[in-house]
């Protein structure tokens, strides 16, 4: 018989009404507070979350922030559900490893030409745990972000957010990253295409990473399916030399249909 868990931590005791942040949507903000309250220990390694009420009530946030808070956290493989028992911390915190990997836009399009991309979104904002983790940065500071829109005949079929380290930390990995993302930011490209041309056969290796996640409302609304409905995450990774340089999360819809991940040995 499955042990029958124990009771969760009290949500008083790691969380808190949130401050005002411009620069994250409140999911994202009450995503990286659990994720803090993760990495620090605070919330251990099997520990069973409060429900879904009552961390709405103890960060002072609607049930479906927090809803789609918790997919983001089941996503980024930070915890998971238990369907009739509750939600659950990771027991052992996902690590980020190496493979070669292509930009969405051409990953979708398999062997015919890439799809185009259509910009929302780009602009600098906060770190979350997944940059933070993702990019190895020290210390909480910006990130670039791009959201876009890939689309096949004009419908929809996934939506991808994308962000590098932005400041010395991307001059030191390349002193003309800066410049070549800010002159091609309108573009119908993926950021990883913008990098791949500008860097050349130095970018990679990557690591591509695959789930199933539900849209959520606010993501859903972007690309025109139910906020239930299931999509497909990719997780992304790229190295410039020994460190980590990009990384991205891509929702695809059901519509886009069959996707291929080709693995070569360079992008």
């Amino acid at each position: 018989m499955t042990p029958r868990p124990g009771p969760s931590v009290p949500a008083s005791t790691f969380a808190r009404p949130l401050a005002y942040r411009r620069d994250l949507p409140l999911r994202v903000a009450v995503y990286s507070e659990i994720a803090r309250a993760i990495r620090s220990g605070v919330l251990e390694p099997g520990q069973l979350l409060p429900s879904e009420p009552e961390l709405s009530a103890a960060y002072a946030v609607s049930r479906t922030v927090m809803r789609e808070a918790l997919i983001l956290l089941e996503e980024d493989g930070l915890i998971r559900n238990r369907r009739g028992v509750g939600r659950f911390v990771i027991d052992v915190l996902p690590a980020i490893g190496l493979e070669q990997l292509q930009p969405i836009e051409r990953m979708l399009a398999a062997s015919g030409p890439a799809h185009p991309v259509t910009r929302r979104k780009a602009a600098l904002e906060s770190s979350t745990d997944f940059t933070l983790r993702g990019l190895q940065l020290d210390a909480d500071g910006d990130v670039l972000m791009w959201e876009s829109v890939v689309t096949r005949d004009d419908e929809p079929i996934a939506l991808t957010q994308e962000w590098v380290p932005s400041g010395p930390a991307l001059d030191a990995a390349d002193p003309g990253l800066a410049g070549a993302l800010e002159a091609r930011h309108a573009d119908p490209v993926s950021m990883l295409t913008v990098l791949t041309e500008h860097v050349g056969a130095k970018l990679g290796p990557g690591v591509c990473d695959v789930s199933v996640s539900n849209a959520g409302s606010e993501r859903a609304h972007s690309f025109g399916v139910g906020s239930t409905s299931p999509v497909l995450v990719l997780s992304q990774t790229v190295l410039l030399g020994s460190r980590p340089i990009y990384v991205a999360k891509h929702l695809i819809a059901q519509q886009a249909g069959h996707l291929t991940v080709v693995q070569t040995s360079s992008l």
